[in-house]
């Protein structure tokens, strides 16, 4: 194979041997040549003429072994997008960006999704609106005293909404769920909560069966919404909510101290105005080809008006009178 020199050389194969085999001083096969003496010394003291890698003997990687070992089993486990991959990690791993996991996907040879899992993710699309993920965070004490945030999401259209509690009880579920009746512009059809006694009290009497008597199931019911449970110890079926649940921390208690819990609800409330309203989701760009949550929903409204209970654009008055930018 013939040698590829850089388009600067100033030397080639042939003349590199010349250099090798001379006896003259430096001086004179660096003026002979037209090069430098530093070159003519250089390809003199080496024994071959090949270009040396530009390669560096050490190369330092953003991320560890161990983080890269957690990319590959996160992805091995859940065939997240590379947008949702980052949306995940960047919390366990906060120098796992967009373009260092997809490396590390490429190096495992896991960046294409293998075609039965795209099955199984186009059977996960097909939910229409209506069909929300429930999960209770914590959030930060103040003076002493802990907070806790219940946080739905709308697998379709991406849309959330939360509120503060001091306790994570079933009464507080059953507040949560009508205020999501009440906030969301869709009717509600299907909810899926990981296996928390606020939840549910399947595993209360170790029967592993619910009584339909929690507060919960009984609202559930009464609206005729579906409930369902993940399995248990796998946190990752209820993944949509686990990682918003992330996203609101990251831009609120995880960069700023709060004092009192006023300025934490105010800054909670205008996120959620941003999210819904402004900020880009990775996961609606493929989907559907919007880009933010309000943008969904009239996508949605377009194809199902049915589905709604007021159109969107009176969903908007209503929540996002004045948009702030985050």
């Amino acid at each position: 194979m013939a040698q590829i020199y850089h388009h600067n050389a100033k030397t080639n194969a042939h003349s590199r041997t010349m250099i090798q085999n001379s006896s003259l001083p430096v001086t004179q096969i660096a003026l002979s040549l037209q090069i430098s003496t530093h070159t003519a010394s250089k390809w003199q003291s080496r024994s071959f003429t090949e270009d040396k890698s530009s390669r560096p003997n050490v190369i330092h990687y953003a991320l560890t072994d161990v983080e890269k070992e957690t990319i590959r089993v996160v992805r091995t486990l859940t065939w997240w997008s590379l947008d949702n991959m980052v949306d995940c990690l960047q919390e366990a791993i906060p120098k796992a960006g967009k373009s260092n996991v997809y490396r590390t996907l490429v190096a495992f040879g896991i960046n294409r999704v293998p075609p039965e899992e795209k099955q199984k993710a186009k059977k996960f699309k097909e939910y229409e609106p209506g069909y929300l993920h429930i999960d209770v965070t914590y959030l930060p004490k103040i003076n002493g005293v802990r907070y806790y945030l219940f946080v739905a999401i709308d697998r379709a259209t991406r849309l959330i909404f939360f509120k503060i509690y001091l306790h994570k009880t079933a009464e507080n579920a059953q507040d949560f769920l009508k205020n999501c009746l009440e906030f969301f512009p869709f009717y509600v059809s299907h909810i899926l909560t990981d296996n928390g006694t606020e939840f549910t009290d399947k595993f209360v009497s170790g029967k592993g069966q619910e009584s339909g008597n929690h507060a919960f199931d009984k609202l559930c019911a009464e609206n005729g919404i579906e409930h369902r449970l993940t399995k248990p110890a796998t946190p990752s079926t209820n993944g949509m909510v686990e990682r918003v649940n992330g996203t609101i921390k990251d831009h609120t208690i995880k960069t700023t101290t709060y004092t009192n819990i006023e300025k934490m609800q105010t800054d909670l409330t205008l996120f959620l105005t941003f999210y819904n309203f402004s900020r880009p989701h990775g996961g609606l760009r493929k989907e559907l080809k919007t880009k933010i949550p309000f943008d969904a929903v009239n996508y949605w409204y377009a194809l199902s008006p049915e589905l709604f209970k007021i159109p969107p654009e009176t969903f908007k008055l209503t929540h996002a009178p004045k948009l702030t930018t985050w």
